[in-house]
C-alpha cells in the first residue's frame, strides 16, 4: 500500500525543515548543547506549521525517547488520562523523554489543572500543541515556554511541494503547483496531502481538481466518521449527495489524510479517492461511485 506523502517526506533534520527560523534556531542551540531543554507549548492558529515535525526532530537529534498523545481522542483529554497513565510514566526515570501532547487546547480544565502538576515533577520534558493558545490555561502557559508558528510563506511553500514532487519522480507544471500552494494558505501538510491527491486521479481530470481547490469543504469529518466508526454507509451517502462528486471526495480526502487517525485509515482513504475519480472518468454514475466510495471506507 501507498504512503501518505506528508509522513513519508516529514523532514528528519533542521536543514530541511521550513520556515519558523526563529524557533529553528532555538533548537539548534538545544541540540548543539548550547542551550538546555525545556517545557514548550507550540502554538499556531493555522494546521500544518511544522509543530509536531519539529518535535519529532528535537526528540530524534537529542536521542530522546518520545511518547505520543493526542488530546482530540476523548481517552486522551480527561483528568483520568493524565492523573492514572501519562503521571505515572514521567515518573520512571527516563529523564531524556519527550511527551509530546497534540491539540493540548482539548484538555479539559481539570485535566489542564492536573497536567500543571505533573509537568512540575515531570522527569522529562513536555511540547504541548495547541490550535487555541487562550483554551490554555494561564498557570499551564506559565510552566511551558510558548512559541508562536507562523503560516508558511509562498516561497518557502512551493520550494517543500517542488521537492517532493521530484521525489516522487514527477515535473508538475509551475502553475500547477502554484494553484496548490495558493489555496492552501501556508498549510504545507494539506498541500503535500493535496499533491499526493492530485497525482492520484487521472490526467484529464486535474484541472477541475485544482479549480475545487478554493471551494468551502463539505461536512468531512461527518462523512468519515459515519464511514469507518459508526458504518452508516446509507447516512453517509446520503451526506455526500450526487453533485459536485469530484469536489466532495476531494475535500473527504483532505480532510482525513491531515487527520489524526491511523495510517492504514489514510491509505484506505487514498485508495478508495482514486477508484472513485477512475469510475467517475469512466462514466459510472455518480449514485454508484458514491455508494462504493463509502462501502470502500465502512470495509
Amino acid at each position: 500500500m501507498r504512503e501518505v506523502w506528508a509522513t513519508k517526506h516529514r523532514p528528519n533534520n533542521l536543514d530541511d525543515f521550513e520556515g519558523q527560523g526563529h524557533i529553528v534556531s532555538e533548537m539548534a542551540s538545544i541540540i548543539d548543547g548550547n542551550s538546555q531543554m525545556q517545557h514548550y507549548i507550540f502554538y499556531s492558529p493555522e494546521p500544518g506549521t511544522g509543530k509536531t515535525t519539529l518535535a519529532h526532530i528535537l526528540s530524534e537529534q537529542l536521542g530522546y525517547q518520545i511518547h505520543k498523545y493526542n488530546a482530540s481522542s476523548k481517552r486522551q483529554r480527561g483528568i483520568e488520562f493524565i492523573e492514572e497513565e501519562l503521571a505515572p510514566m514521567t515518573r520512571l526515570g527516563q529523564y531524556e523523554s519527550i511527551y509530546f501532547l497534540d491539540e493540548a487546547d482539548q484538555l479539559t480544565p481539570a485535566a489542564q489543572s492536573a497536567l500543571k502538576g505533573v509537568i512540575e515533577d515531570s522527569q522529562g520534558f513536555f511540547i504541548l500543541t495547541c490550535n487555541d493558545l487562550s483554551k490554555i490555561s494561564p498557570w499551564l502557559q506559565s510552566r511551558c515556554q510558548v512559541r508562536v508558528f507562523q503560516p508558511l510563506n509562498d516561497t518557502d511553500m512551493f520550494y517543500r511541494l517542488n521537492k517532493v514532487d521530484a521525489a516522487e519522480g514527477f515535473q508538475t507544471a509551475t502553475e500547477h503547483l502554484d494553484a496548490i500552494v495558493s489555496a492552501n494558505k501556508g498549510d504545507l501538510r494539506n498541500a503535500i496531502n493535496a499533491l499526493q491527491a492530485y497525482h492520484s486521479i487521472p490526467e484529464a481530470d486535474r484541472e477541475s481538481f485544482l479549480l475545487g481547490l478554493g471551494q468551502p469543504a463539505v461536512d468531512a469529518q461527518k462523512i468519515l466518521t459515519l464511514c469507518m466508526k459508526e458504518q452508516q454507509v446509507e447516512e453517509a451517502v446520503n451526506l455526500m449527495g450526487s453533485s459536485n462528486l469530484r469536489q466532495v471526495i476531494d475535500a473527504v480526502f483532505r480532510y482525513g489524510v491531515d487527520s489524526p487517525a491511523k495510517p492504514t485509515s489514510k491509505l484506505k482513504l487514498v485508495e478508495a479517492a482514486t477508484q472513485a475519480h477512475r469510475d467517475l472518468l469512466m462514466g459510472v454514475e455518480a449514485h454508484y461511485v458514491v455508494w462504493d466510495f463509502c462501502r470502500r471506507l465502512a470495509s
